[in-house]
């Protein structure tokens, strides 16, 4: 799914965006986290989102963010934050902006968006 699409979701979503799993691999030394975020069901709602990145190789989270949130690919920003050691040029440094304008961020190989129904209780 196209960035703009996935920001097109996140910005429609109030409510919390949940770290759902976070898996270490050994071996490769990286590791996955899987987000799902909630929001209320309304008119504008088209239902949650799960983004899951692959190839985590650092992250700065909180646990709980707080929607709408907005995700920028900033791979130049990666150099100012990270030691030049952990930099590699097959990974992306995305940044996410939570409601309150706080800015938490993963550099990993790729994200892949599943979009789940909206779900009336």
């Amino acid at each position: 799914m196209e960035l703009a699409k996935i920001n097109d979701y996140l910005s429609k979503l109030e409510g919390f965006a949940d770290i759902e799993h976070i898996a270490a691999d050994k071996f490769d030394v990286s590791g996955s986290i899987l987000i799902k975020f909630n929001g209320d069901v309304g008119s504008k709602d088209n239902g949650e989102i799960e983004l899951e990145f692959y190839g985590v190789e650092s992250m700065c989270l909180s646990f709980r963010i707080f929607s709408p949130v907005k995700l920028e690919i900033v791979n130049d920003l990666a150099a100012q934050i990270l030691d030049s050691n952990y930099i590699e040029n097959d990974l992306n440094f995305y940044q996410l902006t939570d409601d309150s304008g706080s800015k938490w961020w993963i550099y990993a190989k790729e994200i892949k968006a599943k979009l789940l129904p909206v779900f009336y209780g």
